[in-house]
């Protein structure tokens, strides 16, 4: 064999493994992120709850505090009086909810469990807006609670988005993670484990809107102070009206 044919021959097998090891690094990497996910998913999965009332599924939402604060979406809610009960990841432990505030504006309510001496697992909200590209994670209950706190994967699609309808927002975060009828109020979490928006709206199944925590995440001690109060509970003596919705619960003829 030649010196020319020798060097040739250095230099492929060189970069043989150059490129065996730069594969190797990229599954490692992906291995790494899968199980990073699943970390995160096991540290905030028994603060994401499933909401019925009156026995009918109405949505999702998330623990805030050890007291039982659950937040959601206000469409979950409705606006009417009824028996709420909330369901922990568990499938069996049930709460009922004593009070429920709602925030219009946001589209976002809080209820306030009726804890019988339990303490809750809770997540935080983000102290940071997101950015475009951020990974997320997004549980819930898609179609109900036979998929009770399921978890979906993505990044932020985009920010500031507009969103008609009867709020007329101009600064919702859009992601790709998956979500279906039964997630609205579930929680957007950033890889911190931390709540960045409040599942509301959507067109598709992986072209989502959340309401970010930045509209209200400096009002969660007003709220606290409010249940404190125990004078605060949505009622209304009417029967509710039979609204068409969209597949995220907002009244498709743009009432509210």
């Amino acid at each position: 064999m030649t010196d020319r044919k020798c060097r040739w021959l250095i230099v492929i097998v060189f970069l043989s493994f150059v490129e065996l090891g730069l594969l190797s690094a990229v599954y490692t990497e992906r291995v790494r992120s899968a199980s990073s996910i699943s970390q995160n998913i096991q540290a905030v999965r028994s603060a994401v709850v499933h909401i019925s009332k009156d026995g009918v599924c109405q949505g999702s939402g998330v623990i805030l505090s050890a007291d039982g604060i659950v937040m959601t979406a206000k469409h979950v809610t409705g606006g009417t009086a009824g028996s709420y009960t909330i369901t922990l990841d568990d499938r069996e432990t049930e709460y009922s909810v004593k009070y429920v505030i709602e925030d219009k504006e946001n589209d976002i309510a809080f209820l306030q469990l009726d804890p019988n001496g339990a303490t809750f697992p809770y997540v935080e909200l983000s102290r940071k807006d997101p950015r475009v590209g951020d990974m997320v994670f997004i549980g819930g209950s898609p179609f109900g609670f036979e998929n009770i706190n399921t978890f979906t994967t993505g990044i932020i699609s985009a920010d500031q988005r507009e969103f008609g309808g009867p709020f007329d927002w101009h600064c919702m975060v859009q992601t790709d993670a998956a979500a279906n009828p039964g997630n609205s109020g579930g929680p957007v979490f950033n890889m911190k484990n931390e709540v960045i928006g409040v599942l509301v709206a959507g067109y598709n199944a992986t072209l989502n809107y959340s309401v970010p925590v930045a509209r209200f995440r400096d009002t969660i001690g007003d709220v606290r102070n409010w249940f404190r109060l125990q004078r605060f509970r949505v009622v209304d003596d009417k029967p509710a009206p039979v609204v068409q919705h969209d597949r995220y619960g907002v009244p498709a003829d743009g009432t509210d």
